[in-house]
């Protein structure tokens, strides 16, 4: 009999806390009650904290650990965070540490947030009732200020909350589910942020306590680590900080406008009104081409044309920026000038115009991961055949790293449901409990279109895995999905690394 899945998942990452493991257990207990709960320690320790977690595993099975050992601890908490969010089985996620720095006592309020229909509750520091006293002096809250102003200003979907590198934060399962995340130190929050744009965002009050025992990890390394984590979010994450992106690329475009101005109109002997026609071109097709390169990254990835005002736009400030010359031109001032005057003006008219089409919006596949009427059959799909959970892949490839490859075209090409179980190792296993992986892989094919829109996966971590009943189950059962995933694959079915896809778990009962 599988187990059901508990409603909340605690992360934990540990290392060297073994002062503190029994002192957050009991808390987490007095705190949650009567809530399914269970506890993910995901352990780097070299002192006695694993006996600590094997001790309190022996006396309650909702304790769970993956010891890491050698180079499975390379990137440290950042790494232990996302192998703990790989453990969880819970319909939520909640994040904090072992130190109680964190007050386990403030999950119910992140918890009640989050069935109210909030996607991702932030235990924040920063808003009326919160406290960050636990930061030792005043320097360090003055950096973490600082760090949190910077992330808010790179980024908008940092702004949804006043507390963007909180390291206390609540989740829906389903929105971390296929995601790869690359986030430093405990920083995965900026991570979903920005790698699930659109999420609605909810703050609770939350002081952060002193440390009870052990060492702070905060370091100077740390502080480097995290601006070139800034530097991976902007450059490796297709669409981020699109405002700053756009901007950039228009300085860029006087760096071709203005020295091909001078060219033509000094060497050249061009009349300055006539060099402007393909000075402009030029530094335009350079803005253009970068744009969608870079700029628009996401839209181009999934398919999606340039934003149509973007375009109208640009050649809308084209005009404005060659009236403006034009004037500098007639009342005497120097061809440079005159193009730099135009240039700039051009270019915040540019900027306001197009400030709805550089807003980042979210995906038709991201969509779908929050949709509730997917997430309802979703869970139906789950507690029907006894899976741990169950998610949406978007038909175009394998975009999940766990599955083997090849797994999700085969299922498209061949429109076939598939059943793959994972032993626990190459050897014939001696006793009859060791867990096994098994998977479900069933493409959902649209009739009336005559294609395949997406592919549910449904997974079970357990003695035993799923059989041909099961498999037949969840094919009858992904029928109930093809209305609005044939919706999404209409809009794009090409999908973005990193991009999210719907998942969901059977209800803890």
């Amino acid at each position: 009999m599988v187990a059901d899945p508990p409603l909340v998942s605690v992360v934990v990452p540990t290392r060297n806390e073994a002062g503190n493991i029994e002192p957050l257990w009991n808390r987490l207990q007095a705190a949650l009650g009567i809530t399914e709960f269970e506890l993910c320690l995901v352990d780097d320790s070299d002192d006695d904290t694993p006996e600590r977690i094997r001790a309190l595993q022996q006396r309650d099975p909702r304790v769970r650990c993956l010891a890491r050992q050698g180079a499975e601890r390379a990137g440290g908490l950042s790494t232990a965070v996302v192998a703990g969010l790989r453990m969880a089985r819970g319909q939520f996620v909640c994040v904090m540490d072992a130190d109680l720095q964190h007050r386990p006592e403030a999950i119910p309020a992140l918890l009640a947030e989050a069935e109210g229909g909030a996607d991702l509750v932030v235990a924040s520091r920063y808003v009326p009732g919160g406290s960050a006293a636990g930061l030792s002096g005043g320097v360090r809250r003055a950096v973490s200020r600082g760090a949190s102003l910077v992330a808010r200003v790179l980024f908008p979907e940092a702004r949804l909350t006043a507390d963007p590198l909180s390291g206390f934060f609540l989740c829906r399962r389903v929105l971390l589910d296929g995601i790869e995340f690359r986030p430093v130190g405990f920083k995965i929050l900026l991570e979903l942020l920005v790698c699930v744009p659109g999420l609605r965002v909810v703050d609770v009050p939350a002081a952060q306590d002193r440390r009870e025992t052990g060492v702070s990890k905060a370091s100077a390394r740390q502080g480097l680590l995290y601006l070139g984590h800034l530097k991976s979010l902007v450059l490796d994450v297709p669409g981020s900080a699109r405002l700053w992106k756009f901007g950039l690329v228009g300085l860029s475009g006087l760096a071709v406008f203005l020295p091909l101005l001078w060219a033509l109109t000094g060497p050249g002997h061009v009349h300055p009104l006539v060099a402007f026609v393909p000075a402009f071109a030029l530094s335009a097709a350079w803005n253009s081409a970068l744009n969608w390169r870079w700029t628009f990254a996401d839209l181009r990835r999934r398919g999606e044309g340039a934003p149509r005002h973007y375009l109208d736009f640009a050649i809308v400030a084209g005009v404005l920026m060659f009236g403006v010359y034009a004037a500098l031109i007639a009342a005497g001032a120097h061809v440079v000038v005159a193009g730099l005057g135009g240039a700039v003006v051009g270019m915040l008219a540019n900027g306001l115009v197009n400030r709805t089409s550089v807003q980042r919006r979210r995906s038709a596949w991201a969509q779908v991961a929050v949709d509730h009427g997917v997430q309802e059959s979703l869970v139906r799909l789950a507690t029907a055949v006894g899976a741990d959970r169950a998610f949406v892949l978007p038909p175009g490839g394998d975009a999940f790293a766990a599955l083997p490859a090849g797994v999700v075209a085969h299922a498209v090409t061949e429109r076939r449901p598939l059943l793959i179980t994972e032993a626990a190792s190459y050897r014939a296993q001696p006793r009859s409990n060791i867990e096994a992986m098994s998977r479900l892989v069933v493409p959902v094919v649209d009739a009336q279109a005559d294609a395949v829109v997406a592919v549910v996966v449904c997974e079970r971590l357990a003695p035993r895995g799923f059989d041909a009943a099961a498999l037949e189950t969840a094919t009858r059962a992904v029928s109930d999905l093809v209305p609005p995933l044939a919706a999404a694959a209409t809009t794009g079915t090409r999908s973005e690394p990193g991009s999210t896809h719907s998942a969901a778990s059977s209800p803890a009962r």
